[in-house]
């Protein structure tokens, strides 16, 4: 399911592409502040400062490169786009950031131990630089983590930790340059680059997390559970067989096969998987979304419905179903209609396959019954010989004036189909007989009506009466 008010991809990547090199340009400018810095004073936390700043300018390629390759459109080898390449230019970020602490602990490991008398100029201007660098580090964090949480840019994320951690790192550096300058301790500038160290690791740590639980498809917590429990509320859902949930870039894919009752029509089994793709788009806005659909039985079903479905396994369909209990045994009777009903011997034992099958899997029927009828939705030439009827008719309005239950007949009408005689009517009864008083009214009416009639009239093969209530 596409969402309908997606941004356009192509706007999406231009706009992280922007930020990512206005980022650059301000990692270009820090560097060359923190070199300044670093040369004059030779401090090794401003040194540390230098190499985060250089790096920035090399991972801020580096997301360039994969922005624009991520803004590709899925082809056939990458059904599911490219954007999980910004998760690889995260890691690779977090690892060139290891690779620099490592560097840096070795380096104050030989201040602290082994070069013991290096030392550190500080001035006025050294500490301006860095509060120039952190100054500009502030705003350019600020404008990557807001277009990183629009677009849900790994890179830029990746991008907008740098920037944070050296402002943080910089605050860092200045405490241990007064430090030393103000004689409190001379190790404070190494001490500080430690601790510089340290939140690297830490934040790097926890932005690979990030990018290896997106590479391996996990699941944000509790997101998986509020999508099955808002799925199983929604009225036709029965179970959900399975569901499951991927990330790639900044769009969610979700599959999932849910299970409708097997007496749903196809159009309404449609409707219910819509309502669930809306459900899904409240949780997960612009999610791909595709659901499955699978028929199951439901223990709502009627013995008349099991045997409808068993007959509609056959590629037939059947009317008046009829189960009912008499002392401990349950009996069944049905119309199937067979478009063979002229071969007699091939229509029965069509039927002894159907009564077997309904037997063995409906056991609780003891006795089966079935009436083999014409196809319903054949279309047949028919001609109305009403005209030509008129014995008929005075012998219809005679059975339905003997008949107390009913006020008035009309409509009566004879038709001729294939040689078969056919009689339809309507019939007004009184409108404060139920449903079912009517029913069996029309039912003896209508075999009168037949069983009279028949005797003169071989080719009458049905009865037809339209019930119709009485104005108040």
């Amino acid at each position: 399911m596409k969402p309908e008010n997606s941004i356009p991809a192509e706007s999406v990547s231009a706009k992280k592409i922007k930020v990512a090199q206005q980022s650059m340009y301000a990692a270009v400018l820090i560097t060359v502040i923190k070199i300044l810095a670093s040369y004059f004073s030779r401090s090794l936390g401003v040194l540390s400062e230098v190499f985060n700043s250089g790096i920035d300018i090399f991972v801020c390629l580096v997301t360039i490169l994969s922005i624009k390759y991520s803004s590709r459109p899925p082809d056939k080898d990458h059904n599911y786009g490219h954007e999980k390449i910004e998760n690889f230019s995260a890691l690779f970020q977090v690892l060139v950031l290891f690779i620099t602490s490592s560097y840096i602990i070795y380096e104050a490991i030989n201040r602290l131990f082994i070069n013991k008398n290096y030392e550190v100029k500080v001035s006025v201007w050294i500490i301006l630089a860095l509060l120039i660098s952190m100054a500009i580090d502030l705003y350019r964090a600020r404008a990557l983590r807001k277009i990183a949480a629009e677009t849900k840019s790994s890179a830029l994320e990746a991008d907008a930790l740098h920037f944070s951690v050296d402002i943080i790192s910089s605050s860092v550096v200045i405490t241990g340059l007064i430090f030393t300058a103000t004689g409190i301790s001379k190790i404070a500038d190494t001490i500080a680059a430690l601790i510089v160290t340290v939140i690297i690791i830490y934040l790097g740590y926890k932005l690979s997390r990030k990018s290896i639980d997106t590479l391996m498809d996990r699941v944000p917590e509790g997101l998986y559970e509020k999508i099955k429990y808002e799925t199983l509320l929604i009225k036709g859902v029965e179970d959900i067989k399975s569901c499951r949930l991927r990330s790639s870039g900044p769009r969610m894919y979700v599959d999932m096969v849910i299970l409708i009752s097997r007496l749903v029509p196809f159009s309404k089994a449609h409707d219910i998987m819509d309502n669930v793709e809306r459900k899904i788009n409240e949780i997960i806005p612009e999610a791909d979304i595709v659901i499955h659909s699978e028929p199951v039985e439901t223990k709502t079903e009627t013995i008349n419905d099991k045997i409808r479905m068993i007959v509609n396994d056959f590629g037939l369909k059947c009317h008046d179903i009829f189960s009912h209990r008499i002392s401990n045994e349950i009996y069944s009777e049905l119309h199937i209609e067979i478009d063979s009903t002229n071969d007699l011997i091939k229509a029965h034992d069509l039927i002894t396959e159907i009564e077997d099958r309904i037997k063995k899997e409906i056991d609780v029927i003891s006795h089966l019954k079935i009436h083999i009828d014409e196809p319903s939705e054949i279309l047949f030439d028919t001609k109305d010989i009403t005209e030509d009827s008129n014995e008929i008719v005075r012998n219809v309005n005679s059975i339905l004036s003997e008949n107390e239950n009913v006020i008035s007949g009309s409509d009566i009408q004879v038709i001729s189909t294939n040689g078969k005689m056919r009689i339809s009517l309507t019939c007004v009864f009184n409108y404060i007989n139920s449903l079912d008083e009517v029913h069996d009214m029309v039912t003896v009416l209508e075999s009168r009506i037949y069983l009279e009639l028949k005797k003169k009239y071989p080719k009458l093969t049905n009865v037809i009466i339209h019930a119709e209530p009485s104005v108040n």
